[in-house]
């Protein structure tokens, strides 16, 4: 890293920091820290940009004024936002690379936004990408904007999460918390939530105490004036802004970042997992996105109109969904369900090529794309491979739809270590697999995303006669629940569905242990009479199966029968097994 000074119209040194060797022929990223920041800020997205993405752009931080290696101006009015504006643009034409692409973080989004909304500056940004900073006369406006009970509450609770703004502004108390080093420590606890993912970097600050205290001239300087008097006339810009919206930001509501995301023609709003300092926690993803928007805006890529990557976390529209088991039955519905609301893209996976090239031109016909896998997902390693090429030919997924299973009827003297293998293998370990092979990659991505996981109501209805099916639907709920509290903090949401007697095939391809061949045929047609006279529909089940996509519970019965079974489990439970001594295959 080299360093160099750049003295601002005021005559306040500016400390200007390259991570990189200064290529005019590369893209070059200017980064802004926010407060109690300093330049350090941006190492580990520095790293990634470098090391991940083969060292394609110059990339350059510098301190603001009174953070780091620069100097602080003689009174409070050279924090103000002229100024600031001013030092952007200084910064770049020190540079001596042509228009930048700005990336920010709270206060130096806040810084960005002026920028990038500021004739003189304007025309040396090439992109803007924004994370936890609104510019403050927007934030003004939308303090201004509630018209339903949604908006009214998204406004108190920006309001709520502003309050620490009003304990900036007093004279005397912050300095003295932070001398104290009580200030610290709660910025540092704050700091801490919602960078919680299994992917995060738990970094220690680089700050100094000026850091803390020098910065809180930029709230005295600048506020509360946007907010009481956000002006008429909003500021505009030309510059393509792309804004990453934590969800768990304490500080800056989401509600908030999508309001001021939607200033410019050509920008995009994208939600992200994690909380406030983010860019800290997960630099990679940070990077990833950054790369992202520089080479749309680079190549001419960058939307037409705003635009939300994803739509709503829980939202099918837009969505690439993947559904295992989708030939037939629950699966092949499933699929057609999700294309039916939206979905981008339904990936189709079946050991059953034919029965997957139907259910594939049923779901295009619906409206989706529908690429198609012929995989047995009782082979890890073929799930992994799976994984890895859908994830190349078509992205992460954001819905995963483990389905496909298979039945073994029988009590346990009749099933054979070779039953066990079998039905371990499809109705447990494939969802073990897909869940490892999918889930990573959302994790990684850090955008969340939705994992439903197909049990039974024979998860909660144990049957002496169903002993092999029982135990994997069984532990696919346990899985799923388990698996839900562990990926929450990655913005992913798990949820076992348990569908009840559905009118599919796999009555007829159940495997009836201790039965000869003819006494097997027989029972497999009774048993497709009672499902068939049942008639609960797959369609009815794929209904409930997507809107579980949007609600997210931790647990769907769906059938009357499996709902009915749930509760008694909870009411009764000498009941159900009682219940479950009684034969199923002599009735």
């Amino acid at each position: 890293m080299s360093r160099t000074c750049v003295t601002a119209s005021d005559g306040v040194t500016l400390a200007v920091h390259a991570y990189t060797e200064i290529d005019p022929q590369r893209p070059t990223v200017l980064a802004i820290h926010g407060y109690p920041d300093n330049h350090h800020l941006w190492d580990g997205v520095a790293e990634h940009l470098a090391e991940r993405l083969d060292g394609r752009y110059n990339f350059v931080a510098y301190d603001v004024r009174g953070a780091g290696e620069s100097a602080c101006p003689p009174d409070r009015s050279g924090y103000r936002f002229a100024q600031l504006i001013s030092d952007v643009g200084a910064v770049i034409d020190s540079l001596g690379v042509g228009p930048v692409h700005l990336l920010a973080h709270d206060w130096g989004s806040l810084q960005g936004w002026a920028a990038v909304t500021d004739e003189a500056v304007m025309v040396k940004v090439a992109s803007f990408t924004s994370i936890s900073g609104p510019h403050l006369n927007y934030a003004g406006k939308f303090l201004r904007s509630a018209r339903t009970a949604r908006g009214v509450f998204d406004v108190l609770r920006q309001l709520m999460a502003s309050g620490y703004i009003w304990l900036f502004l007093c004279p005397g108390l912050p300095e003295l918390m932070i001398r104290s080093g009580v200030g610290v420590k709660v910025i540092d606890v704050f700091g801490r939530i919602g960078n919680s993912s299994t992917r995060s970097r738990d970094v220690a600050p680089v700050r100094s105490t000026g850091d803390y205290i020098n910065g809180l001239n930029l709230y005295r300087a600048n506020m509360p004036g946007p907010f009481l008097a956000p002006g008429a006339q909003l500021p505009q810009t030309g510059v393509p802004v792309q804004a990453l919206v934590p969800r768990m930001d304490l500080f800056v509501t989401p509600a908030l970042q999508r309001f001021t995301g939607s200033i410019p023609p050509r920008g995009r709003v994208v939600p992200i997992e994690g909380g406030h300092w983010v860019v800290t926690s997960r630099p990679d993803v940070i990077a990833r996105l950054t790369s992202e928007w520089i080479d749309r805006v680079v190549s001419g890529a960058a939307p037409s109109g705003p635009s939300v990557v994803g739509a709503g976390r829980r939202d099918v529209r837009g969505k690439l969904a993947l559904v295992t088991g989708a030939g037939a039955g629950i699966g092949r519905a499933t699929a057609i369900e999700l294309a039916r609301k939206g979905a981008r893209t339904v990936v189709i996976v079946d050991r059953d090529l034919a029965a997957a090239k139907k259910t594939a031109a049923a779901v295009v016909d619906a409206g989706s794309g529908a690429p198609v896998y012929q995989v047995d997902v009782g082979d890890e390693t073929a799930m992994n491979t799976l994984g890895a090429q859908v994830n190349d030919e078509h992205g992460v997924v954001d819905i995963l739809v483990n389905n496909a299973g298979i039945g073994i009827a029988g009590r346990f003297l009749e099933t054979t270590p070779e039953h066990w293998d079998n039905i371990l293998a499809v109705n447990l370990r494939g969802v073990i697999s897909g869940s490892r092979a999918f889930g990573t990659q959302m994790v990684e991505r850090g955008q969340g995303g939705t994992i439903i996981n197909v049990s039974s109501a024979a998860a909660f209805l144990p049957s002496k006669s169903m002993i092999a099916y029982g135990t994997t639907k069984a532990a696919v709920l346990a899985f799923s629940e388990a698996l839900r509290a562990d990926l929450a903090d990655d913005g992913i949401t798990v949820t076992a569905v348990c569908p009840g007697l559905v009118n599919t095939n796999i009555a007829k391809s159940t495997v009836y242990a201790g039965m000869s061949a003819d006494e097997q045929e027989r029972a497999r047609r009774k048993a497709d009479a009672a499902y068939r006279r049942r008639n609960y529909t797959p369609e009815a089940t794929a209904k409930a199966i997507v809107k579980a996509v949007k609600t997210g519970p931790a647990v769907l019965p769906i059938a009357p029968e499996s709902r009915v079974g749930y509760a008694l489990r909870r009411i009764s439970p000498s009941l159900v097994r009682l219940f479950a001594r009684y034969d199923l295959r002599r009735s």
